[in-house]
């Protein structure tokens, strides 16, 4: 078996079009579509339906493509392996990013990581969680930064990086702004049912932040008024210091952004939580090279999570 012909299919599957997954392989058009054309008569059977733009993959192509995927995962462990025999330090790490988070974490570590590993390459896709799961179970990616609540894949290694609050932010003008802790103090708490009647702006709907707190409105009693949900925590944080809105979003996204200072903050009673995961198949072998950049992002979620305060709840407000 052509293990060059695997990637060749996988690469026609993902970009859908011949073209494109030809520009991707570094080979010419008729050259990818002439292998195309080989296997599929050797194979007996058609793997992808011909559109005028685009690719359909077949029900035998999904199966090919299927097993091909696990192929090239285990010539990939099996390349691991022999580099750390051989003490080879180069290579590539294929990593998922989510928004904001992800990039914070990578541009932390990356220094300190390639002054160890200058011949560890990454390639980095920025992705929303879900996408990233199944890019990870289909072998498209080594590992991936994924913000969770309680739901995890049985068929992933999770390494818990850090945990962090998600947090009321309502304009200084806001009759309850002056409940919040005075600077340098611990985040006051407040109740979620004190805000029913604002208007808010929230992460999209469909996010792994939604998911975890959602159910702490429908705790309080109400659906939240929205004037818009955005996939930017930083556009949530504007909106809140212009005056427009109150929001809900991670602890790290208000230190990581100076107008964060133009907004008031609380902790929600019943504290909505989430973790910071670096996460990957458990059926893959990592290099060494992937086990010291987990060491260094653990260090690094350690160094984040003491700016929290977690363990420093402040007062309680009543009104």
């Amino acid at each position: 078996m052509d293990l060059r012909q695997l990637e060749y299919i996988v690469t026609i599957a993902e970009s859908k079009n011949v073209s494109e997954a030809a520009d991707k392989l570094f080979i010419s058009q008729s050259g990818l579509n002439q292998q195309l054309v080989k296997l599929e008569k050797d194979l007996g059977v058609q793997l992808f339906e011909r559109g005028k733009r685009h690719f359909h993959i077949t029900k035998a192509g999904q199966i090919y493509v299927e097993n091909a995927r696990e192929i090239l995962k285990i010539k990939r462990n099996t390349y691991a392996e022999l580099s750390e025999i051989r003490n080879d330090v180069s290579g590539e790490i294929s990593m998922g990013l989510t928004h904001e988070h992800g990039i914070d974490i990578f541009t932390s570590i990356y220094p300190e990581f390639h002054s160890r590993y200058p011949g560890i390459r990454f390639h980095l896709l920025e992705r929303i969680v879900a996408d990233q799961e199944r890019l990870i179970r289909d072998g498209r990616l080594d590992c991936g930064i994924l913000l969770l609540g309680e739901k995890k894949d049985e068929g992933f290694i999770y390494d818990l990086l850090y945990k962090e609050d998600l947090i009321l932010g309502i304009p200084l003008a806001h009759p309850y702004a002056k409940y919040a802790a005075a600077p340098g103090e611990p985040l006051s708490t407040i109740d979620l049912r004190y805000f029913k009647e604002d208007t808010f702006s929230l992460i999209f709907p469909s996010s792994t932040q939604r998911g975890v707190l959602d159910p702490y409105f429908e705790k309080a009693g109400f659906a939240p008024k929205i004037l818009i949900e955005t996939a930017m925590n930083h556009a949530l944080i504007t909106m809140v210091s212009r005056g427009f809105c109150c929001t809900v979003l991670p602890h790290s996204r208000t230190l990581a952004n100076p107008t964060a200072k133009n907004c008031v903050w609380f902790r929600i009673a019943g504290n909505p939580q989430w973790g910071i995961y670096l996460a990957r198949r458990a059926d893959t072998r990592m290099s060494a090279a992937y086990h010291y950049m987990q060491e260094l992002a653990v260090a690094y979620g350690a160094i984040v999570e003491q700016q929290f305060r977690l363990n420093e709840p402040g007062k309680t407000v009543v009104i």
